[in-house]
C-alpha cells in the first residue's frame, strides 16, 4: 500500500471561508432597472388610443341611421301634458339618438315651473326617454294673478293649462307681506298635515282662508260651517271637533262658527 493520504478540508475550519458563501458572495448584485416611467409611458399610451377609439365609436353611432329616434315617451307626467314636456325639450324624432344635447334638452324641461325632477335617457336603439317628478299643488293659492298651485314646501307656481285638480281655495295670504315665503310655506305644513293625517275631513273642506301666519279659518262644503284653527297640531284639533259634533244632537242650523284654536276645548259661535 502506498502511503498515499486523502486529504480533507472541512467547510467549518476557522481559517478557511465557506467556500459556497464565498462563491455567492462574490457574485455581484444586479442593478435594478428603472421601471416606473416605462410603465408610466406604457399606461399613458394606452388610454390615449382608449380615448381616441371611444371618439371614433361615438362618432360612427351618431352618424348611424340605425339609431334615429322614432319615438320620445314621457314618464311620470300627470299635470302637464306629454306634448308640453316633448315641445319642451325642442328634441324632434328623426334625429339620431347620440346626437341628441340631452343636457340640453333636460335644461330647457326643468325650467317649467311644474317640474321638479327630471331625467332624460336613451332606449336604444330608437326611443328617448323624459322621467319627470311634477310638483304636487295641495291646495290652490288665490293670488292677483289668479289661481296658483301650492305643494308641501310652501313653493307658489303657476298650473299648467293641461292640469285638472280639485282642491280646496287657499286665500287671505298677503304675498306682499310674505317676502320670505315662511307664511306660505305655514299654510302649506297645516294644509298637507290636513290631507294627510285626516283624508275623510279633507275632502269636506272647500276653502280656506288666513289673514296671519299661525291660524286659518277652514269652511266645509257640506254644512257651510266654519272652524277656526291654528296651524299647530290640525290632527288633534279635528278631534276635538268630531268629539264634539258626537256628543251633541247636530251642528244646528244657528252655528256661526266652532273655534277649534283653543288646547281640550271647542268654544261655538251662534249666529246673531
Amino acid at each position: 500500500m502506498s502511503g498515499y493520504k486523502p486529504i480533507y478540508i472541512s467547510h467549518r475550519s476557522e481559517n478557511i471561508p465557506d467556500a459556497v458563501n464565498t462563491t455567492l458572495n462574490a457574485t455581484p448584485t444586479p442593478k435594478k432597472r428603472p421601471r416606473k416611467l416605462a410603465r408610466w409611458v406604457i399606461v399613458m399610451t394606452l388610454m390615449s388610443l382608449l380615448v381616441v377609439g371611444i371618439q371614433n365609436a361615438y362618432s360612427s353611432l351618431a352618424d348611424s341611421d340605425f339609431f334615429l329616434m322614432t319615438h320620445i315617451r314621457v314618464l311620470g307626467n300627470s299635470l302637464i301634458s306629454e306634448a308640453e314636456v316633448v315641445t319642451l325639450s325642442q328634441l324632434q324624432v328623426g334625429t339620431n339618438l347620440f346626437a341628441c344635447d340631452i343636457k340640453s334638452a333636460t335644461e330647457r324641461v326643468t325650467q317649467h315651473p311644474m317640474v321638479k325632477k327630471v331625467l332624460l335617457h336613451r332606449e336604444l336603439p330608437e326611443t328617448l326617454v323624459i322621467s319627470i317628478e311634477e310638483r304636487q299643488p295641495v291646495g290652490l293659492l288665490n293670488t292677483p294673478k289668479g289661481l296658483m298651485g301650492l305643494d308641501e314646501s310652501g313653493k307658489i307656481f303657476p298650473l299648467s293649462p293641461a292640469a285638472q285638480v280639485d282642491l280646496p281655495i287657499l286665500t287671505g295670504v298677503d304675498l306682499q307681506r310674505d317676502k320670505d315665503g315662511s307664511w306660505a310655506s305655514a299654510l302649506a305644513g297645516f294644509v298637507t298635515e290636513l290631507q294627510i293625517r285626516t283624508p275623510a275631513f279633507w275632502r269636506e273642506i272647500s276653502e280656506i282662508c288666513t289673514d296671519n301666519p299661525y291660524s286659518a279659518t277652514v269652511y266645509l262644503v257640506a254644512d257651510d260651517l266654519a272652524l277656526k284653527m291654528r296651524f299647530e297640531n290640525p290632527e288633534k284639533q279635528i278631534r276635538n271637533f268630531r268629539a264634539y259634533t258626537q256628543t251633541t244632537s247636530g251642528l244646528g242650523t244657528d252655528l256661526a262658527y266652532i273655534d277649534l284654536r283653543y288646547r281640550d276645548q271647542v268654544i261655538v259661535g251662534r249666529q246673531q
